[in-house]
């Protein structure tokens, strides 16, 4: 049986997770759970899997949950009770802890735990280097819960393949904002933009998807797992969402992985890995289907464009443009700013910035909230 711990267990990822083990319970053992401040939710999975440990990071949200919990689990309070809750000894943890919070517990949790099923982007656009140098270290292995990155996992055996691979297609939907012309994006509202053909995903995501930023952090991540050049790393539009990665041989071969667009694929294949479970029962060919697959125009992408060019930059302007995005779309939901103002908002940023290298945590933390302060500025402004 492996021990399991989900950090943000109470998140869209982190309840697919408990949905995969859900379809298994003999096989694995859930150790502890960790959320922001959802305690009607955590609440109800510690009543269905009965960990041994329960963290909340919001003080007020623990002091309640407090009387609800019984009294052989221990609680973990606070940001210093994340950081307990990461010495956890554990088979697999589950990062799903949503943004640039996950990157300290991810570091720390990198020495307890056998495997890291990771969920989340901001760790690796922000800090990939130190990210696999710490994992590398503790001998921990990182397999990518995402499902373009999952996707790339699953076609490319590096030690085989890496001397006749020509090229890494990573797909995108093209987003809510696909079919749109480009004078018609400054009228686009909230509900617009989070009206994903395809997937269901939390609304930063979904925006990041209206924009392809989500797709350019992919691209990072695809770099950073399997250490393959930018240059050899390519989008295609593909609305279907049924194909998620392509790898392109030296003879012209194609090699795909396709399922259909649901988390607990690549959740299940990252908690099962080197095995295979087949936990969700679908029917490929039961009725007709067709895909289809068209060159990406970057032109009508820019801020994709943007983060394309921070990344080759390999300085801290993936962090301080990680930052901008998640607060420009903030004030995007709130509707205080149009779609178009996020780009407006992040090429200022990216021409405004002082580059320098990332050396530790501390700078990627303070470079993130260098870009929070400067964004608000900016935006208070417009």
């Amino acid at each position: 049986m492996k021990k399991v711990v989900i950090f943000g267990s109470t998140g869209s990822v982190g309840k697919n997770v408990l949905r995969v083990i859900r379809k298994d319970p003999k096989k694995f053992k859930v150790m502890g759970l960790c959320t922001n401040k959802d305690i009607k939710t955590l609440i109800s999975q510690i009543k269905e899997v009965k960990p041994n440990y329960v963290c909340v990071r919001d003080e007020k949200s623990a002091k309640v949950i407090k009387n609800y919990l019984p009294k052989k689990i221990k609680l973990f309070k606070g940001d210093k009770g994340i950081d307990e809750f990461c010495s956890i000894k554990s088979d697999i943890s589950c990062m799903a802890i949503s943004g640039i919070s996950c990157l300290r517990p991810l570091l720390l949790n990198l020495k307890y735990t056998k495997r890291v099923a990771l969920a989340n982007k901001e760790s690796i656009v922000t800090a990939g280097d130190l990210v696999f140098k710490a994992a590398k270290k503790a001998n921990t292995e990182i397999i990518p819960v995402d499902s373009e990155i999952n996707a790339i996992f699953q076609l490319f055996d590096r030690k085989r393949d890496s001397s006749c691979l020509r090229k890494i297609y990573l797909t995108a939907s093209g987003g809510s904002l696909s079919n749109y012309m480009q004078k018609d994006l400054k009228r686009v509202t909230v509900n617009q933009a989070l009206n994903h053909p395809t997937w269901s995903m939390g609304k930063r995501i979904t925006i990041d998807s209206a924009t392809l930023v989500n797709k350019g952090f992919e691209v990072i991540e695809t770099h950073f797992f399997f250490k393959i050049p930018y240059e050899d790393i390519d989008i295609v539009i593909h609305k279907e969402s049924f194909v998620h990665a392509l790898c392109e041989y030296n003879d012209n071969t194609l090699l795909s992985c396709l399922y259909s667009p649901d988390m607990k694929k690549p959740i299940s294949f990252s908690l099962y890995y080197p095995k295979r479970q087949n936990l969700v029962q679908d029917k490929v060919f039961d009725k007709a289907f067709s895909l289809s697959f068209f060159p990406i125009n970057y032109n009508k992408f820019p801020l994709l464009k943007l983060i394309l060019k921070a990344a080759k930059k390999k300085d801290n302007s993936l962090a301080v443009l990680n930052a901008c995005d998640e607060v420009a779309i903030d004030y995007f939901l709130k509707k205080k700013i149009k779609f178009t103002d996020i780009f407006k908002v992040m090429e200022y940023i990216f021409r405004k910035y002082p580059s320098c290298k990332i050396k530790s945590l501390e700078d990627v933390f303070y470079w993130d909230d260098w870009a929070r302060q400067k964004t608000r500025n900016y935006i208070d402004k417009l």
